[in-house]
């Protein structure tokens, strides 16, 4: 571990105590649960330990990543789709748009320069965002996965609802410190609760995954859920959106209550060292894996290329890593997208 990686975590903790004394919410208070323990939430399967991040930051070997990546521009999302059709486009990261049914969804939306506590600290971007936050159309929900400066980014998400008033829906704990910088149109979800708009017909469900949160310092970790959300619209269609999250056992339980899930949206970056990552975040393998349990039609990658926040696999790995893992499970190439950044795909209906 060499001394600018020491320096930057002691930074982190530093600025991470000082920010945790002065603004720190309380976090969720609730009844006790199989994964809220009253204080904390908690993964249902195995998990890292403390031992284990610090040996992780001591062996952490990072490999150069381009500065920065010039992408071919995309055409401008429509302003909406129609009743039973639905549109898929990848902007940067985990924050994609989902159009179906006449609504237009976006998860956990990135669009800053840097992502962290601060504008002038944090981990910087490689690329722009594949759509201007000028060309978005019309937002009418926003889903956040989990608290993570890289998932919640607090200047894009207060842009976003100052100009179209979405509903956001988040998980359990992050409404009140959502509605202390002044945005109050939020839905709070626990796991496999459903949130139903009376004006639409759709359902949104927050699903299990396994993560960790965590906004401020290690003083306030895990006081907010982290999830993922399935999204059924009309004539059967859904959409599984995971967030950030490990392979595990839930899947199969999602697997079994949505039987019909046209698209999933997968992570398929950010997994080395695999030790230590494996509980944390899926690989290429992980998701094809989710593919086959989930018996999805169609699947994109998301979350690789944008944020070099701890590089331990070069900004394509994912891609050659994807090709191997779709040949040893005999899935067909077509079946795993990776768009491009800005680039929309119209996805067939499963049946």
């Amino acid at each position: 571990m060499n001394r600018s990686v020491i320096s930057i975590f002691s930074l982190i903790l530093a600025l991470s105590l000082i920010l945790c004394i002065s603004s720190c919410s309380a976090g969720y208070k609730g009844p006790v649960s199989d994964h809220f323990n009253g204080s904390q939430f908690h993964n249902k399967e195995p998990h890292y330990t403390f031992s284990d991040m610090i040996k992780w930051f001591w062996e952490m070997e990072t490999v150069n990543w381009p500065e920065w990546v010039e992408d071919p521009k995309q055409p401008v999302p429509s302003k909406k789709v129609d009743k039973g059709n639905l549109r898929v486009t990848y902007i940067n990261h985990a924050t994609v748009l989902v159009q179906m049914d006449g609504i237009n969804i976006l998860t956990d939306p990135v669009w800053s320069t840097r992502v962290g506590p601060f504008s002038w600290f944090g981990v910087k971007r490689v690329r722009d965002p594949g759509v201007k936050m000028v060309d978005l159309p019309k937002i009418d929900y926003v889903l956040i996965s989990h608290d993570h400066y890289d998932h919640l980014d607090l200047p894009s998400l207060k842009d976003i609802t100052e100009r179209d008033k979405p509903t956001v829906l988040v998980g359990l704990g992050l409404k009140s410190y959502l509605v202390s910088h002044e945005i109050d149109r939020v839905v709070e979800l626990d796991w496999w609760r459903d949130y139903k708009p009376e004006s639409v017909d759709i359902v949104f469900t927050y699903v299990p995954a396994i993560h960790n949160s965590g906004r401020y310092s290690l003083i306030m970790a895990n006081k907010t859920l982290w999830g993922g959300f399935v999204i059924n619209g009309s004539q059967g269609r859904q959409v599984y959106f995971a967030g950030d999250t490990a392979y595990g056992d839930f899947l199969q339980e999602i697997g079994k209550r949505f039987k019909q899930i046209d698209l999933a949206i997968l992570p398929i970056g950010s997994y080395e060292k695999r030790w230590f990552m494996k509980t944390q975040h899926m690989n290429p393998d992980d998701a094809v894996r989710t593919h086959i349990v989930l018996g999805a039609k169609q699947n994109v990658g998301m979350h690789f290329g944008t944020f070099a926040e701890h590089p331990e696999q070069t900004i394509d790995a994912h891609e050659k890593d994807l090709a191997q893992a779709i040949k040893l499970h005999r899935i067909s190439v077509s079946q795993f997208w990776v768009l491009k950044f800005g680039e929309g795909r119209n996805v067939l209906p499963h049946y």
